[in-house]
């Protein structure tokens, strides 16, 4: 039996679908997993609603806003005087709700006629996904009895220290739900893969090209990126490539369609629907602008990495400006010519030079050593 250096046992319990709707929360609750592992710590993921947590000293929760399970995962653990840890990865209402005005696709277009409350909206949605995933169904139903809203003012009532990414969070959080908090700022950050001096080999036949890294769907604003760069191709009168790095969203087939138009007429498209995350690396350094045009986001893991292998970064994000500041230029999701000329400013600029404070702040080795401090503190 493995001995480990620290007494308590810590689960890590995320939504149903984490590992199936594969995103950014999946890449952080991984690597969270991997480094307090590696610090010697008895620890567990579980995306199980039905779990038995009696063993467990410390519950760490990700995922809040629209993820209904979230509610059951925390009133559990809170029934049984479990310690709660909240890593809630909030999006800004105000930017979710303007998306869901102004750029809708499918089924987003009935929920925009029928509510006009966000909450409402997404539980709306959750019944949809509910039908295809039986794991949704029972929390999404406490979320229509109990509202949505309620759920998740529980759970930052009942947590006994949330995890933010920025003070920004930490501030749209208390804004959004009216409720008082123990947080502490705990960045993401990037793996060994992206430190290591390893000699990387160009995985295509051409350098210099812009990458877009995440699902193919509205709201990461693939369209809005494709129709900027043919801006910026065209008043540079330069071959510039894009390359889209991700799975095409299965519930938003309309977008996907059109997006699929794109890639065929354009031959400076590429779209590598799988890449393994060892691979990577190689994407981002070959690449001279990494862009994340979402039309609402947390901080953009993706421009991390791209920073970190020596490439240039665009991004939607107020939260992203906190961390990265003026490694990065910004733009709006809903302005091509914004986009264009956020990418055509970097794609003309020197790449980025991180300094050492930088880049031994935003690992993930760090972002666990910071996130066990929490555990002791409340442990």
């Amino acid at each position: 039996m493995k001995k480990y250096i620290h007494k308590m046992k810590i689960l890590l319990w995320t939504r149903s679908d984490c590992f199936k709707a594969k995103g950014g929360d999946m890449v952080q609750v991984e690597n969270t997993y991997l480094e307090l592992k590696n610090l010697g710590f008895d620890v567990t993921i579980s995306d199980r609603n039905n779990l038995n947590i009696s063993e467990f000293d410390i519950i760490h929760l990700f995922q809040l806003d629209w993820t209904p399970e979230t509610y059951l995962h925390a009133k559990k653990a809170h029934q049984l005087n479990k310690k709660i840890v909240v890593s809630p990865i909030h999006h800004n209402v105000s930017e979710v709700k303007k998306f869901d005005n102004e750029y809708v696709f499918g089924l987003r277009r009935l929920s925009k006629i029928l509510f006009v409350d966000q909450f409402q909206r997404d539980t709306f949605k959750n019944i949809y996904r509910s039908i295809l995933d039986i794991n949704k169904a029972l929390p999404t139903l406490y979320s229509i009895i109990l509202g949505l809203k309620h759920m998740n003012q529980k759970v930052l009532e009942w947590s006994d220290y949330v995890l933010v990414q920025t003070k920004l969070e930490a501030y749209d959080l208390k804004e959004t739900y009216g409720v008082d908090f123990k947080w502490e700022v705990i960045p993401n950050g990037v793996s060994d893969l992206y430190t290591q001096k390893n000699k990387l080999v160009n995985p295509f036949g051409f350098e210099d090209y812009i990458v877009c890294v995440g699902r193919i769907e509205p709201r990461k604003n693939n369209l809005n990126i494709i129709a900027a760069v043919k801006e910026l191709r065209k008043e540079t009168n330069k071959d510039i490539k894009v390359v889209f790095v991700g799975k095409k969203s299965t519930k938003h087939k309309e977008y996907t369609s059109l997006f699929d138009l794109e890639v065929a007429k354009n031959d400076w498209i590429v779209f590598k629907d799988y890449v393994s995350y060892s691979s990577m690396p190689s994407i981002y350094k070959f690449a001279k602008v990494c862009v994340s045009a979402s039309w609402f986001e947390t901080t953009g893991l993706t421009l991390l990495e791209a920073l970190f292998m020596g490439t240039n970064a665009v991004s939607t994000s107020p939260r992203a400006k906190e961390i990265l500041g003026d490694l990065c230029s910004y733009c709006v999701p809903e302005k091509v010519e914004s986009i264009a000329s956020a990418l055509k400013t970097e794609y003309f600029r020197d790449r980025p030079k991180l300094n050492s404070k930088f880049k031994e702040e935003y690992t993930w080795r760090n972002t666990a050593v910071r996130t066990s401090e929490i555990y002791r503190k409340i442990y």
